[in-house]
């Protein structure tokens, strides 16, 4: 072959790898600038004709700012996790599969860390065992913040 035609081949070939490497990072960006978490809300089931009648709390995602504002309505319980089977599932790295959960229980609501890797906070202390929750505190899984009302 000819210098010429070899020359043409190697910038081709440069060609190629320098956009293959831009359409990496442009599909990158675009996984980045994607919403990370994805809120998943399941209605409460109905209890007819039960004694002990739930309160119809809820919770406000204050953090991270792609959620903030969205309010979550917890009937009788909330799960949280990554797992698709949780209420409340968040993608975030720093959350368990069945990280937390916000429970009804003796007319008032508990948050439970499930038994979490990097723990759950309530009121930016790290929870143990269940915690009743009032109007007003805020519960900290992974990079997610919630206000419990």
């Amino acid at each position: 072959m000819s210098d010429a035609v070899l020359t043409l081949l190697k910038f081709g070939l440069l060609v190629v790898l320098y956009g293959f490497f831009a359409w990496v990072l442009w599909s990158g960006y675009n996984q980045l600038r994607a919403a990370p978490a994805a809120v998943n809300e399941a209605p409460a089931p109905a209890r007819f004709g039960s004694a002990t009648k739930s309160a119809q709390g809820q919770v406000v995602i204050l953090e991270p700012p792609e959620l903030a504002g969205a309010v979550m309505t917890i009937g009788d319980e909330l799960s949280i996790g990554r797992a698709a089977a949780c209420t409340l599932t968040l993608d975030d790295t720093y959350v368990s599969q069945q990280h937390a959960s916000i429970v009804w229980r003796d007319r008032q609501y508990l948050a439970t860390d499930t038994g979490s890797t990097n723990g759950t906070f309530v009121n930016r202390e790290r929870i143990t065992s269940p915690v009743v929750l009032r109007t007003g505190d805020r519960v900290q899984i992974g990079s997610t913040v919630l206000e419990f009302s």
